[in-house]
């Protein structure tokens, strides 16, 4: 796989829409249930941080094992009469 400047921009938009989303589905939403005492709020910022700082870790952990695989494949070289 050739790493192209094309191919770095579009893992940047990727990674960009990414965070744009998870940052979209992280806003700290309040509202009241009417059958409880107490009302139920977000968490603090700090755990939304944490929360979208670990998905990240996940997301990209996994595509720099993806890579690393595709480069172990592609350096193996079949040959012949094995």
């Amino acid at each position: 796989m050739s790493w192209t400047p094309g191919t770095t921009a579009g893992w940047i938009r990727t990674g960009a829409g990414l965070i744009a989303t998870l940052s979209l589905v992280s806003l700290p939403v309040e509202f009241t249930v009417r059958l409880t005492e107490y009302p139920v709020v977000a968490p603090p910022l700090v755990v939304t941080f944490l929360t979208i700082g670990s998905c990240l870790l996940l997301v990209w952990s996994g595509l720099g094992l993806r890579r690393l695989e595709a480069q172990r494949i592609s350096s193996e070289r079949p040959t012949l009469g094995t």
